[in-house]
């Protein structure tokens, strides 16, 4: 094409009628696409802002949301514990089971009073123990069997007997088939009269399971809840009993508000979150568990929100 003629095609399109008409079509349709494209994007992004607060705003941090796709060990702390890991980021998973966790000092002869003498009594305070807060027939509600044949009962308030016992509603709950773990010390003196002094001071954790049916963190795998209990006691022997001197109990992740009807009524992960919410804005002491130099007010059934059981 000769440069003078496609001069001159130029000059008839840009003086052709239609062209602006053309040109604003074109712009419309192109308009059109870019916000076609960025209503998608934005309906997109808004679909995972929503997904995304769900997850971590709106959604209750108890709640799993990736639970079947997360190894249990790296679960949140908020996340409910499961029977697969029942003792879960707590100290109490490294401990003894049940009574083998309750160790018997090596007695020496002192103050007149032979090994066997002494030996005799720290068993007593050792099935004492067993009997109100490892005996799985205690835990499970009934009444411990030899415990009160053992402890001198003058002396010893109704609360305080009361207290001494470890029992959970077995129409409440369970205790999960890893049981109880427990660990502290046991120490005795003999004074220079021959008078023998036994002090213990023991943590017990609790693993235990829901007794309904159906409640479960994912399909299969029920949800687990722990409660721990501390008890600090100095007994003597007078005429075979033991004498129940300085006493202190704590209890965690018991639900403070339940009737006191002997029983211990641990919180499940949602439990625990709204007695939490319950409590916002109330001044609240938490309490170490796993100190084993803090001494426990004296008294019985202090109940108190732990840093973790």
């Amino acid at each position: 094409m000769e440069p003078t003629d496609y001069v001159a095609r130029l000059r008839t399109q840009a003086n052709d009628p239609g062209r602006e008409e053309a040109l604003r079509r074109d712009r419309r349709v192109r308009r059109l696409k870019i916000a076609l494209a960025v209503g998608a994007g934005v309906l997109l992004l808004g679909g995972f802002g929503y997904w995304l607060t769900d997850v971590t705003g709106e959604r209750p941090p108890y709640e799993p949301y990736s639970a079947q796709t997360l190894h249990e060990e790296i679960w949140p702390l908020e996340w409910p514990y499961t029977q697969d890991m029942p003792f879960r980021n707590s100290p109490a998973a490294g401990w003894t089971p049940g009574a083998g966790g309750i160790y018997v000092p090596v007695p020496v002869a002192s103050g007149g009073l032979s090994e066997k003498d002494i030996t005799a009594v720290l068993e007593n305070v050792k099935t004492l123990l067993v009997e109100t807060n490892v005996s799985e027939d205690t835990l499970a509600g009934a009444e411990p069997a030899a415990a009160p044949a053992l402890l001198d009962p003058s002396g010893v308030d109704a609360a305080v007997r009361k207290d001494m016992v470890t029992r959970f509603d077995p129409e409440e709950v369970y205790l999960d088939e890893n049981g109880v773990r427990a660990k502290g010390a046991m120490t005795y003196e003999v004074s220079a009269a021959g008078e023998l002094s036994v002090h213990v001071d023991y943590s017990f954790v609790y693993a235990l399971v829901r007794a309904e049916e159906g409640h479960e963190v994912i399909p299969g795998v029920p949800e687990v809840a722990r409660v721990a209990v501390r008890r600090q006691m100095t007994f003597t022997s007078k005429g075979g009993k033991l004498v129940l001197g300085a006493y202190a109990s704590e209890v965690a992740n018991h639900d403070c508000s339940a009737p006191k009807d002997g029983y211990l009524h641990p919180l499940s992960a949602e439990g625990r979150w709204k007695a939490g919410r319950a409590a916002k804005g109330v001044r609240v002491t938490l309490a170490d568990l796993y100190d084993e130099k803090r001494v426990l007010p004296s008294g019985p059934g202090h109940c108190v929100t732990p840093t973790g059981t």
